[in-house]
């Protein structure tokens, strides 16, 4: 086993995350927002014979690009259904990938880089609150940041085509942030690098964003909105070229928020490395020591990852639309940016405060959280969580508990430096993977899956007051009606309301619960002796 760590450190980490991670992705129901959407326009497009131009229930939706829903619908036709484990996997593994890929550029075959400090740097970035986050949802984001850090290791090893063709891959699985950030990352690196080494290729700015990069990101994109105004018409190819993009960017519809909303999200989505790495990356601006050695390969990585932070910082700071997820780009440049740092300067006293200080505030919220089964019974807006009764919260608390002390302990003995991280990082996915037992009982609250396999067959549904109920369809194989709050209620078939609504209309159905929602069936439908239903 000590033969097989060392040799691959990094697939040793990967490997146990995906142990920890699987519970959560095999028992998660999907959430309505966005997933079950996405799975909803993937069936659409299957059974409409779209390939280019999607819709959602009628409602063009040229929100995102085709390469993601490719792979839902490819994933329905091989298994016949939505297999949501599966389905995760394409959001785990592009996390994984881009981990082995930022592991081999920046430690390559340096033989003093030891398999312990690979494993922590790898550790580090699979325990970041969003990172583990986003690797378990449905979601195109991190299969855009795969093509991102493709993309720039391209430029790195100097493959321009590679380049383009990553670059592309970005847009087409994500939108405008994927061509904008490879290219304006390169732009900047040159532009403001007053050393650069004027033989090496990769420097001239044309061999990179010249003819090779229009060619070849012009004749795919032509081709893609080609097609789209194929099968969509104009009214399509305006909505994905113009109010997708530019009225998004300049006046956006959704998630408008002020400049400095992510130098304030930043510190949140980035626990529990935020203060240590988010540091690092400002004080790598700081040119002492690389006056030395320039144009060393450490040098231009070093400069590319601080630029593959600051650039996307600023550029989606200038954009009306934010959300916290925009920002997952920037995750491995800035955490791999740390050894990079520390090989240059050397290992400071004040790292081991920026490890410390978050610990503490994890080992503070996790103790609150492993009291909550003790309060829920006393603290009434619990009421209804009945599953935050389970004695895994107080597991899963003692865990991180535990972790962040021997965390705190170790990075105030000299000697651990990073080292430090791995309890804290460890405790983190156990954290996860004891929390995973809870969703059978959570689901409820979580998605409409149990909700609808409660709905007797052929009967009509009708839903009042709920988040994109009409994406039930997934689960339910028919379309459901949307009673509006102002609409009479319906007389037939099956109701779905908030838990809390009742009408006297209502009198005599029966009433099912399920998390926040109700419902409200025939009587002719509802078991016989059913404690639930009474």
């Amino acid at each position: 086993m000590r033969k097989l760590f060392e040799r691959y450190p990094v697939g040793a980490v990967l490997l146990l995350m995906l142990l920890c991670l699987s519970p959560f992705m095999a028992l998660r129901d999907v959430t309505p927002a966005n997933e079950l959407r996405y799975l909803s326009i993937a069936d659409e497009a299957l059974s409409e014979g779209h390939l280019f131009a999607f819709t959602n229930h009628g409602e063009p939706y040229a929100d995102k690009p085709p390469l993601y829903f490719w792979i839902l619908m490819l994933c329905r036709l091989v298994f016949g259904r939505h297999c949501f484990y599966f389905l995760a996997l394409f959001s785990f593994l592009p996390a994984a990938l881009v981990t082995l890929i930022m592991d081999r550029w920046v430690y390559g075959n340096r033989r003093e880089a030891s398999p312990e400090e690979r494993a922590i740097m790898a550790l580090m970035l699979s325990s970041t609150g969003y990172w583990v986050l986003l690797s378990l949802f449905l979601r195109m984001d991190m299969l855009m940041v795969l093509f991102i850090v493709l993309a720039l290791r391209s430029w790195y090893r100097d493959q321009p085509w590679l380049f383009a063709l990553y670059t592309f891959l970005a847009l087409f699985t994500k939108g405008p942030v994927g061509i904008l950030m490879p290219p304006l990352v390169v732009l900047v690196c040159l532009l403001f690098w007053r050393d650069k080494p004027k033989d090496d290729p990769r420097m001239r700015i044309g061999r990179f964003l010249g003819w090779r990069f229009l060619l070849l990101v012009g004749g795919c994109c032509a081709v893609w909105f080609t097609a789209a105004w194929f099968e969509g018409g104009a009214d399509y190819l305006r909505n994905l070229l113009f109010h997708q993009t530019v009225d998004r960017a300049v006046n956006a519809f959704h998630h408008k928020e002020p400049f400095w909303f992510y130098l304030v999200s930043l510190w949140p989505i980035m626990l529990p490395w935020c203060l240590l790495t988010v540091t690092a990356c400002v004080c790598s601006l700081c040119r002492r020591g690389e006056s030395a050695a320039p144009q060393t390969e450490d040098g231009i990585s070093e400069k590319l990852f601080r630029c593959a932070f600051f650039v996307p910082l600023v550029m989606l700071s200038c954009s009306s639309g934010k959300l916290p997820v925009y920002l997952l780009p920037v995750f491995p440049f800035v955490i791999y940016l740390l050894p990079l740092y520390v090989r240059r300067t050397g290992w400071r006293r004040w790292m081991d405060w920026a490890i410390v200080i978050p610990a503490i505030l994890l080992v503070v919220t996790a103790l609150l959280l492993s009291m909550e089964p003790f309060l829920h019974d006393r603290i009434p807006s619990l009421a209804p969580y009945g599953f935050a009764k389970s004695p895994a919260f107080s597991i899963a608390g003692a865990f991180v508990v535990c972790g962040g002390v021997l965390t705190v302990v170790l990075a105030l003995r000299s000697g651990y430096k990073n080292a430090s991280t791995i309890p804290l990082a460890l405790s983190i996915l156990a954290f996860v993977t004891t929390l995973s037992f809870v969703l059978p009982q959570a689901n409820e609250f979580i998605g409409y899956g149990a909700l609808c396999r409660d709905i007797p067959a052929g009967e009509q549904v009708y839903v009042r007051e709920h988040n994109r109920p009409e994406n039930m369809d997934v689960y339910l194989g028919r379309s459901v009606k949307i009673v509006e709050v102002d609409d009479p209620l319906p007389a037939d078939g099956v109701l779905i309301t908030k838990a809390t609504f009742h009408d006297p209309a209502l009198d005599g159905r029966e009433c099912h619960l399920h998390g926040e929602s109700a419902l409200w069936l025939p009587a002719r439908n509802a078991p016989d002796n059913d404690p639930e239903y009474e």
